[in-house]
């Protein structure tokens, strides 16, 4: 299946209009968190990018650690790799999908995991700048969001 016809299959399914990849470029919005779709026509496959956020001034090192640990084996990610974008530095969530492989269906699918995962990432880095704002000195510092991994938070 060729990029534009993947596309084409999975507005059809999903009763989507204006849904074109004639550029090898095509956005859609779910839920609040606009998706990007490119063509990677040496991979020969639909590479789908989500934007999570920009890292507040230090966040970097936790987050960047948390990012590391969930790429391994893709197990906090639900199969896409947590990146930074080189141009924005924001941090973004991207899943490939091989066009050999990929039908109507399975590309929705893949977008709802995609999004949820956004979701969840979001979620962190929001709960790590609260974090990092200073507490009052007699207040207690939650940092449960730390530990978010092994905790069960995100879900293969």
């Amino acid at each position: 299946m060729e990029f534009n016809e993947l596309l084409a299959a999975f507005a059809a399914k999903y009763g989507i209009e204006g849904l074109d990849g004639a550029d090898g470029v095509a956005e859609l919005e779910v839920d609040g968190i606009r998706v990007e779709m490119l063509e990677d026509s040496q991979a020969r496959s639909l590479i789908a990018c989500a934007e999570i956020g920009l890292p507040p001034p230090d966040a970097n090192g936790a987050f960047g650690a948390m990012m590391l640990k969930a790429n391994f084996l893709l197990r906090a990610t639900a199969g896409a790799t947590l990146c930074q974008n080189p141009e924005t530095g924001a941090y973004a969530l991207v899943r490939p999908f091989p066009l050999a492989l990929a039908d109507g269906e399975s590309l929705a699918a893949g977008l709802e995991s995609l999004v949820n995962q956004t979701e969840n990432w979001r979620t962190a880095l929001a709960g790590l700048r609260e974090a990092e704002a200073a507490p009052p000195a007699d207040q207690e510092v939650d940092d449960s969001h730390h530990d978010m991994l092994s905790s069960g938070y995100f879900h293969v």
